[in-house]
């Protein structure tokens, strides 16, 4: 490693620890004024992810929304990404006083969850690092697999965090036995399907805003072989400057055995509930995230953004 990354990545441990011992003792109004700050200029010092961000925005609504309205919800996302990154280090101080106080459910989660094991769908909508702690305040810890960041160190502080509630956090490697001995033993876990998975690595294209993204099959998969339900929950900003847990109606139990038809159409209707719940709130997805990133064997590259590119197949 070069002098130059050893530097940094001790800047980063620093910066993370820094954020660690203050962010959460400011008051919540500092907080919200703070992660607008940062959106803010996140927003203009960031071309390439703006691009990004327009690109995305014009595929998936065209012309029903003007250029005005687009630049609205994306400088809105920069701003709530923000947010997220604030508030994984201030809720994790006085934890389950301030989700009692600053999340609010639409409705118990026991009647969505029940006592049986779920897989739980959440995405880079709202705030789902918050989401985590919430569900474990409220009785129902979660098994979730995070990627690992660069930076090993930062990735065990960030880690200490999520697990501060009761969360437990699977490493990528051998991730599908571990979550199906979770499930099988009766806990929830959590996936975040709304990112790409390569088609060599068994993601499968699904309609999107009405242009093909590759979908993973994991959540199917699960819950077939485990014999549960597929749910979803979405941790939205509300008017307080707190978070109200959006929790759209369940999706059911796949057949146990599902083949190839079957694992398309579940996979189908998870996708399009992602869908629904990002038109319901489109300032708080994460639209800097190059989404359409494959381009599907025999379309036109006309039809994908920018970035677009011909994935390896199998």
């Amino acid at each position: 490693m070069g002098w130059w990354k050893e530097q940094r990545k001790k800047g980063e441990v620093i910066l993370t620890r820094l954020a660690m011992a203050v962010v959460g003792r400011l008051p919540r109004s500092v907080v919200l004024g703070l992660a607008r700050a940062m959106g803010s200029v996140g927003y203009m010092v960031s071309p390439s992810l703006r691009r990004i961000g327009q690109a995305n925005l014009d595929l998936a609504y065209g012309d029903t929304l003007s250029a005005p309205e687009k630049r609205r919800i994306l400088k809105r996302s920069f701003r709530a990404f923000a947010l997220v990154a604030l508030d994984i280090f201030w809720f994790a101080r006085q934890t389950e006083e301030r989700i009692r106080r600053w999340v609010t459910f639409e409705r118990p989660p026991r009647e969505v969850l029940g006592s049986r094991a779920n897989v739980c769908l959440t995405g880079h909508l709202g705030n789902w690092e918050v989401l985590g702690l919430a569900c474990a305040v409220e009785g129902y810890p979660l098994a979730s697999v995070a990627m690992p960041l660069k930076n090993p160190e930062v990735d065990a502080l960030f880690n200490r965090l999520r697990q501060g509630t009761g969360q437990a956090i699977i490493p990528r490697e051998g991730a599908v036995r571990a979550l199906l001995r979770l499930m099988r033993e009766g806990r929830n876990v959590a996936l975040l399907l709304d990112q790409n998975t390569p088609p060599a690595e068994g993601g499968i294209f699904i309609e999107f805003f009405g242009r093909p993204v590759t979908v993973s099959t994991a959540a199917v998969f699960l819950a077939a072989h485990a014999g549960a339900g597929i749910v979803a929950g979405f941790c939205l900003p509300d008017s307080r400057g707190g978070y109200r847990v959006r929790l759209p109606p369940a999706l059911g139990v796949p057949p146990p055995r599902p083949d190839d038809a079957q694992v398309r159409e579940w996979t189908g209707r998870i996708t399009q509930m992602y869908e629904n719940e990002v038109r319901h709130c489109p300032e708080c997805w994460l639209w800097t995230y190059k989404r359409w990133k494959f381009i599907r064997p025999g379309d036109d590259s006309a039809q994908y953004p920018f970035y677009a590119t011909t994935p390896k197949m199998l």
